[in-house]
């Protein structure tokens, strides 16, 4: 009698077990997802960041040094 009852716990903590694995899996699966969107958010920001420098690159915002320089004499001479 006494192995029905071993019988019947050890079919409880298995069916316990395999439940929880299920949730386990849910949540592992949305974790896949956040990271997976979260990369992708980084991809997009790091384009966005090259895109601007290669603007910045054919279209400075700031006088170049050599500019700088001319104008530094330019003020000096007059």
């Amino acid at each position: 009698m006494d192995y029905r009852l071993v019988f019947f716990i050890c079919i409880c903590f298995a069916l316990y077990v395999s439940a929880s694995s299920l949730v386990s899996d849910n949540r592992s699966k949305r974790d896949v997802m956040e990271s997976m969107k979260n990369a992708w958010d980084e991809v997009v920001k790091t384009l966005t960041d090259a895109g601007d420098a290669v603007v910045h690159v054919f279209k400075p915002t700031e006088k170049s040094i050599v500019d700088k320089m001319a104008d530094r004499v330019k003020s000096l001479t007059q």
